[in-house]
């Protein structure tokens, strides 16, 4: 419809209502209306579902807006034709419609029942899309069409803020109506970043670091997520649990984004809804959806230390009925130093693909089979750096005191899931899925320096190592709608069971040492007179069961209330041994049980302001084993938080900010009556405390931008050792900050154009003390900047866009984690990992 035909049918509503508006508008395209997409829209206000629903379906919305001010709707679930969707949505609201088409555009024109116009002039546009426009690339055009999965979906979608997410409560809810704090980042912050790694995207979120991987440059594919102060290795896939706690091979810092559509992350205990987790909250990767419409991209990388990543992503419909969909994401990289990193001797290689169909069975079933496999190659550095008299030497970053140390990381994911929409209040959702993760690794690891009275050298011991873990689960969600006294609810039952189970092999040769000059390294330095020999094999089977149940309920006078409560079990056996072949199994089955409960309270009295308060139980893996071999018990945690959201610029800019008050209790700490033999006692408590702030939207047309602050105190409030009482817990430092922001030029002349940088900020890091003594130690505080400039055009129906990003634009020197003993005398290593140095990393990306 062009912009003579949207004039008119604006200038009726305003003058004459909406019947002088239907006069105007031209006969309806059966074929456009008449198509069948999947909608997700919860029930809440009818203007924000009225906008997802043009979102979805790339129809322009007109109506009088005093008409929906009071108006809420159930929502919409399962696939359905645009009339059908209308009829669902709008039902019980005393709202009719009619919609008019052109074979190329939609226009849909709201009234009340009666054909009486509401007094107030003026109608909105749901959502500013340009009807009939010519400047869109064509690509970029039928992109709004793309429907099925929300704004997340849209490979076209610019924006840095999403307004629902699904992590916190398991149901799609807008993230101004749910009172914990839950942060998104979204595709397009993941591509004007060039994001390649999980710690460059979670930089964007408050109170969230990832440490001891390659993801800092030091060449190890191994690494955890710190949230609030609390170190996990575990993480999420749409809801699934990736890693069992301890297990430490599913490589964090090798996670691929190939197939990321947005990352959620929810802060505070999950226990409720997810069981078994560090308290700090829970990271979630959302990933790309099969799509419902052609979308095609390949995207070439290339980047400082002969870093190469090709990224391809095809998706749409397999049959023309559009009832059968798949997506496929690909990715390899291969890299002289991985992740960016100069050390030496080490490089990488990634292979990963990941192929999805969907079977819309029909408007309200479905079933997705998802498979991902990852492979990834690498080489271990240990960070070993000399110390004298306690205080590091000055040496070079590329300094490597081992030898080639390979690392294979092999990981295989599959998941089936379906769900059936039984009318317009209650579905169901169940997936199954398989994982499978294996870890093969040979190492030469400094252990000490070796004074010979004329120079210093470094001894060095060999080993080898193989991991793997296999984990099964299966998860049930039901979500009703109901009404009851005037309030509202969203009620979710749901349950869940893990089986995992983890094995390792080790080898070390401890009989026989290579030799290389401390000051002067000559690789590969004297060589290994003898192979590792079986030094300890482990196994350990844990089995996890919760039920669960929440009620979110809309009150009158615009107050929110979320009540939750789950029902967790764990059992947990081992083995050990010398080698895998003869492990004699753990005396004591270990058995543990618990009740997490959670409630929440908001307060909306405007539409862009949201004040909060909730308190939530925490259920941890237990870490460690108890003399004289029991696995440690689960820790127990309670968090009480409060906080506010506001939004701007009808939800494009969004800004939260929090106060929370974190315990870990029964967490493991020395067993110092059997010292040197690695058990703990479960005495210890750890009190993490602070403050937040999250920015992220867009400011002006074109101007995105993204700030965040922590200002957190994470300490020993209990321990066996009376001098860690009161002592800094964990690496992270007590303040963090981040600003990010671009702007893509408006005017014709630089139209396409787009730059942008920020900054990282850092305060004072905490040194791990090696004595046992508490002692107080802790790195400079740094920060980092980092530019980006990108130019879109269109070229023969493609739509081109080059980019390059600088990191780390002065080279500025830090460390991402630090070990040392301050009382050591005499030259002697410590642990120390350096982050990345300047890099830059260009691209050419195209998208038909």
């Amino acid at each position: 419809m062009g912009a003579t035909a949207l004039a008119t049918v604006l200038g009726a509503l305003a003058i004459g209502g909406a019947d002088d508006a239907r006069a105007h508008a031209q006969i309806p395209d059966k074929e456009i209306v008449e198509i069948v997409r999947a909608y997700s829209i919860p029930a809440g206000r009818m203007s924000t579902a009225l906008t997802r629903l043009a979102d979805t379906s790339g129809v322009l919305i007109v109506y009088d807006t005093t008409l929906t001010r009071t108006l809420t709707t159930r929502g919409l679930e399962g696939t359905h034709t645009l009339n059908a969707a209308l009829e669902k949505l709008l039902s019980g609201s005393g709202l009719n419609y009619e919609v008019a088409a052109d074979g190329k555009s939609v226009l849909i024109v709201l009234a009340q029942n009666d054909g009486v116009r509401s007094d107030a002039v003026g109608a909105e546009a749901l959502p500013p899309i340009d009807v009939g426009a010519e400047a869109r690339a064509p690509a970029e055009r039928r992109g709004r069409a793309y429907g099925g999965a929300g704004a997340g979906q849209d490979p076209y979608n610019k924006s840095y803020v999403l307004p629902n997410a699904s992590t916190g409560t398991k149901t799609d809810t807008p993230v101004m109506e749910t009172p914990l704090n839950i942060q998104s980042v979204t595709q397009q912050v993941l591509r004007d970043q060039q994001a390649i790694t999980i710690e460059q995207a979670l930089q964007n979120v408050s109170g969230v670091a990832v440490g001891g991987g390659g993801a800092f440059g030091g060449g190890t594919p191994y690494g955890d997520i710190n949230l609030r102060g609390f170190a996990s290795d575990v993480y999420f896939r749409n809801g699934f649990r990736m890693g069992p706690n301890g297990s430490g091979i599913d490589g964090i810092s090798t996670i691929q984004l190939a197939n990321i559509s947005s990352i959620e992350v929810l802060k505070g205990p999950g226990a409720t809804l997810y069981g078994l987790l560090e308290p700090g909250g829970v990271v979630n990767i959302v990933t790309k959806e099969p799509l419902n419409a052609p979308y095609y991209s390949i995207d070439q990388q290339i980047g400082s230390f002969a870093n190469y990543r090709t990224t391809i992503d095809a998706t749409g419909p397999v049959t023309k009925d559009g009832d059968w969909l798949y997506r496929l994401n690909m990715s390899y990289q291969n890299n002289g130093a991985p992740f960016g990193s100069p050390i030496e001797l080490i490089h990488g290689q990634d292979i990963f693909i990941a192929p999805t169909l969907k079977w819309n069975i029909d408007a309200a079933t479905s079933v997705k089979l998802e498979v991902q496999y990852d492979e990834n190659r690498s080489a271990i550095t240990f960070g070993s750096t000399p110390a004298f008299n306690g205080q590091f030497l000055s040496l070079p970053r590329n300094r490597n005191y081992s030898e080639h140390s390979p690392d294979t990381l092999k990981t295989f994911f599959s998941a089936l899931t379906w769900s059936h929409q039984f009318d317009n209040d209650w579905s169901i959702k169940q997936q199954i899925a398989f994982k499978r993760a294996e870890d093969a690794s040979s190492f030469r690891l400094p252990a000490f320096v070796q004074d010979t009275g004329t120079r210093y050298l470094v001894e060095r011991y060999s080993g080898e190592s193989a991991r793997q873990q296999t984990a099964f689960s299966t998860n049930v969600d039901v979500v009703g709608h109901f009404d009851t006294f005037g309030a509202k609810h969203t009620l979710l039952l749901g349950g869940d069971f893990y089986r995992s189970s983890t094995g390792s092999q080790n080898f070390i040769n401890f009989t026989s040492f290579s030799e290389i000059d401390l000051f002067n390294p000559v690789h590969p330095g004297t060589p290994f007179l003898a192979a590792p020999v079986p030094s300890g094999a482990v196994s350990n089977l844990q089995d996890t069961a919760g039920f669960y149940l929440q009620d979110q309920i809309k009150l009158p006078y615009d107050f929110s209330i979320l009540a939750g409560a789950r029902y967790q079990y764990i059992q947990q056996k081992s083995a050990s041994g010398l080698t895998a072949d003869a492990l004699t199994p753990s005396d004591k089955v270990t058995t543990a049980e618990a009740v997490t409960p959670r409630f929440g309270l908001l307060w909306r009295p405007e539409q862009w302001v949201s004040v909060y308060g909730h308190y939530a139980d925490g259920f941890g893996a237990g870490a460690g084993r108890i003399f004289p071999g029991t696995p440690a018990a689960p820790s127990k945690a309670q968090e009480f938080e409060a906080g506010v959201k506001l939004e701007w610029f009808d939800g494009r800019l969004r800004a939260t900010a929090d106060y929370f008050n974190l315990a870990k209790t029964n967490v493991p700490s020395t067993d110092y009556a059997h010292p040197g033999l690695g058990f703990v006692v479960l005495t210890g408590e750890v009190r993490s405390k602070g403050v937040e702030v999250d920015i992220q939207g867009e400011i002006l047309p074109g101007w995105s931008m993204i700030a965040t602050y922590t200002n957190q105190e994470v300490r020993t409030t209990k321990d066996e050792n009376p001098a860690q009482i009161g002592q800094r817990f964990g690496r992270d430092p007590r303040n963090m900050a981040s600003l990010w922001s671009t702007y893509e030029f408006q005017t014709e002349m630089l139209k396409g154009l787009k730059i942008g940088g920020g900054a990282i900020y850092r305060d004072r890091q905490p040194i791990y003390d090696l004595s046992g003594l508490g002692l107080q130690m802790s790195n400079p505080a740094y920060a980092t900047i980092n530019l980006m400039a990108a130019y879109s055009f269109t070229f023969s129906g493609l739509k081109l866009t080059a980019q390059v990003n600088v990191s780390n634009l002065l080279d500025t020197t830090y460390y991402a984690e630090t070990a040392l003993d301050p009382t050591a005398s005499g030259m002697g290593l410590g642990y120390r990992l350096y982050g990345a140095p300047r890099t830059i990393l260009g691209s050419l990306r195209a998208e038909f």
